[in-house]
């Protein structure tokens, strides 16, 4: 029976090591620092929760004038529709509803729901933007910036037609 107790030593010792292994493996946060618990912006945006509404990497992409591209995406993270209404410091403001667990982007391409005409700061700076939801507000200090930093590039504003100019020709061919 010598052979027996040998082999249940062997069995119970890999098994302590394993243990070991496995507790050493698995603690590790015990020791080091979780990146993941610090949540940092990664674009020059600024995000923000406002009730069941998440606002994400927002920015003003300014064309030219006092006109600028509302850039931003939000997610509704609630069970019940949102009406999400931001506004800029001194521009118009941008009203959306969002359905329940809808994400929107706005400002990507430029459209008329993203522009915002009024807006007080100049390129590099900040201004405040209120974004309001389901009885919260919060003001976010968004960056203004202009389509010279990439990726912002193709989301500066179109300008819109005028409603009294008359038509463009479309240029026909000659046979």
């Amino acid at each position: 029976m010598p052979f027996r107790h040998s082999r249940v030593r062997r069995i119970a010792a890999a098994a302590a090591i394993a243990a070991a292994t496995l507790g050493g493996l698995t603690a590790c946060d015990l020791f080091a620092p979780q990146d993941t618990l610090y949540i940092e912006e990664a674009s020059v945006g600024v995000s923000a929760t406002v009730g069941n509404v998440f606002v994400g990497n927002a920015v003003l992409v300014q064309g030219e004038g006092d006109t600028a591209n509302l850039v931003t995406t939000l997610v509704n993270t609630g069970r019940e529709s949102e009406k999400v209404t931001i506004n800029p410091s001194g521009g118009t403001s941008i009203d959306v509803t969002l359905k329940p667990r809808e994400t929107k982007h706005i400002g990507n391409p430029p459209s008329e729901e993203s522009l915002v005409t009024g807006v007080e700061g100049k390129p590099g700076g900040l201004t405040t933007v209120s974004v309001t939801s389901g009885g919260n507000s919060v003001g976010l200090q968004v960056p203004i910036i202009t389509a010279a930093l990439q990726p912002y590039g193709t989301l500066t504003p179109v300008p819109q037609p005028s409603s009294t100019g008359s038509p463009t020709p479309t240029p026909t061919s000659t046979p």
